[in-house]
């Protein structure tokens, strides 16, 4: 993972086309990247608290540091496991709905740790503003896949509750559920 921690390269930090912000391999590098970066940073708290602190009140003063750090070790798995599910998809279809859904969800979350992406110049401000937009646009779209997404956990109409997921008559029947 150390090799996360070498400084951002200024040529992709601008690349902002659409082909390379969907392309697992800059998606996945980004959450390391981060992590690396968290994990990083709280050593260097944990070291700094342990000596005056000791080791258990240092582990207390950088939990939320700890939290954080957790999180997004646990993001950057399930992105790996994500875009592992998605090349392995055999239906063309399917796969196509479910690298939209990774695509937004790796976006959407590198969008919202922008700040940190931009504080060491990872991302440059034209590659977020094209992140932030794509996001934007992925999110549009994955209203064309929302019905097969669905439908693929098989979920009753009684457990959705959401006028979208309704057969017939959805906001009259979702209003009749909800008491209205």
């Amino acid at each position: 993972m150390s090799s996360y921690l070498a400084q951002p390269n200024p040529v992709t930090a601008r690349w902002e086309g659409e082909d390379h912000l969907r392309d697992p391999k800059f998606q996945l590098d980004a959450f390391r990247y981060r992590t690396s970066r968290l994990l990083q940073s709280v050593a260097m708290r944990l070291k700094k608290h342990s000596k005056t602190l000791g080791t258990f009140g240092a582990w207390n003063r950088c939990l939320n540091h700890l939290l954080t750090l957790a999180e997004s070790h646990i993001e950057t798995v399930i992105l790996a496991k994500f875009i592992e599910a998605v090349r392995k998809c055999p239906d063309q279809s399917a796969r196509a709905g479910l690298k939209l859904v990774c695509d937004l969800y790796a976006l959407d979350r590198i969008w919202k740790d922008i700040g940190t992406y931009r504080n060491v110049d990872y991302v440059a401000p034209n590659k977020a503003k094209a992140i932030h937009k794509l996001a934007e646009y992925l999110s549009f779209q994955v209203k064309n896949v929302a019905k097969e997404l669905v439908d693929a956990f098989e979920l009753p109409d009684h457990v959705t509750r959401a006028p979208i997921a309704m057969q017939d008559d959805a906001y009259a029947q979702y209003t009749q559920v909800v008491g209205f």
